[in-house]
């Protein structure tokens, strides 16, 4: 019962109780107290006839007003729109960020205090507009399973030993936009679990020869050493051609339960965060589209993706009445962040990766992705 039932059920019952005898009073009381929830003793001292029914008056007054909305909702646009929780731990660091990079003016104490003690609800309650004005819709899945295989590629479900560099999921998105017929255009999306450090790449078609070479691609350029590799049960992935592949590099090899996509939660959630709010559900299916679509995901897209775009790491589940599962979370950070504060990654990669992000300007890099994804789309 809300605060204004109650109110009203109070106001209801009073005239009533007044006007009752005790015996009727005793069960007027048991009543109230039976609708409201309210103690015994305190529903005695607001029946009686001198006390007024007061509620909380907000004062109105806004307490994080002037330049700090302005900064929210800037590097909340930049940051590809994430929930309060993820932005508020991103909020002193990119406008620090933006002031180096001349974005924006040296931030006073003043607004460093405000952004440091903004909570994640007040961030979503004044966000709460734009984020629906920007809600995007979900797509079909294309995956066909592979009928070959399915014994000499072992079953990994979700028990990821999260503190161990070098593990990542992967997974295809079609671009197929409306018409499945014909070959056209797919992305390779590969998140790392431990990091969230994720990686893309466009294929023509999915064929075996072709997957493999784009994981062979994506290998190269990783920040640390790749240890195995889990997929779905597509037929891009449960071949000869990888399995082959994989020992070669001696790489573990694992794949997911048929029609479970929680197996994946990790790349299922990156394949919209970083391709469908991106690049759209249109459909791309020549080679001028492939090299302007890989041009963007092996440059600007990669960068950003990597060094500014938070995310959050599940610290532990707690069932809740055998029912209900109750899950924590650590701070949000950046999977550059992540991999900086790892004693897995060797001091000389650490070095290379500071000199990078110290190089980079997010509103640059954003309005280049743009510009390239406006390119992508009128070609």
């Amino acid at each position: 019962m809300t605060a204004t039932s109650k109110k009203e059920l109070l106001k209801s019952t009073k005239s009533r109780y007044l006007k009752a005898s005790t015996e009727e009073k005793t069960k007027i009381l048991d009543e109230f107290c039976a609708n409201s929830g309210y103690h015994r003793k305190y529903a005695t001292y607001i029946l009686q006839a001198g006390h007024r029914y007061k509620t909380r008056e907000l004062s109105g007054k806004k307490k994080y007003v002037g330049k700090i909305l302005p900064l929210v909702v800037k590097i909340w646009e930049l940051l590809q729109y994430p929930c309060g929780v993820r932005l508020k731990p991103m909020l002193l660091e990119m406008a620090g960020r933006l002031a180096a990079c001349g974005e924006i003016p040296t931030i006073n104490e003043v607004v460093k205090n405000q952004l440091q003690t903004i909570s994640k609800n007040t961030l979503d309650r004044y966000l709460a507009k734009e984020r629906q004005i920007r809600r995007l819709g979900r797509g079909k899945s294309l995956t066909r399973h592979g009928t070959l295989l399915k014994s000499s590629v072992p079953i990994r479900i979700t028990n990821w030993d999260t503190t161990i560099i070098g593990f990542m999921e992967m997974d295809t998105v079609a671009h197929c936009g409306d018409i499945l017929s014909g070959e056209f255009i797919y992305s390779l999306d590969m998140v790392e679990i431990a990091t969230g450090w994720s990686e893309q790449i466009a294929v023509m078609g999915k064929g075996e020869a072709g997957i493999v070479k784009a994981i062979e691609a994506i290998k190269q350029g990783l920040p640390f050493n790749l240890k195995g590799l889990d997929s779905d049960t597509g037929s891009e992935f449960v071949n000869w051609h990888m399995v082959r592949w994989c020992k070669e590099n001696n790489l573990f090899f694992t794949r997911s339960r048929p029609y479970y996509k929680n197996d994946n939660a990790y790349v299922e959630q990156k394949n919209y965060t970083h391709i469908r709010k991106w690049l759209g559900y249109r459909r791309y299916d020549n080679s001028k589209q492939l090299e302007m679509i890989n041009d963007l995901y092996r440059n600007e897209l990669r960068l950003f993706n990597n060094f500014f775009l938070p995310v959050m790491k599940i610290k532990s589940k707690e069932k809740v009445n055998n029912s209900v599962c109750k899950k924590t979370y650590d701070i949000a950070q950046t999977p550059y962040q992540r991999i900086m504060k790892s004693n897995q990654i060797p001091l000389k990669t650490k070095s290379e990766l500071l000199k990078i992000y110290e190089s980079l300007n997010p509103v640059k890099l954003k309005e280049t992705i743009t510009a390239k994804l406006k390119r992508i789309i009128q070609s």
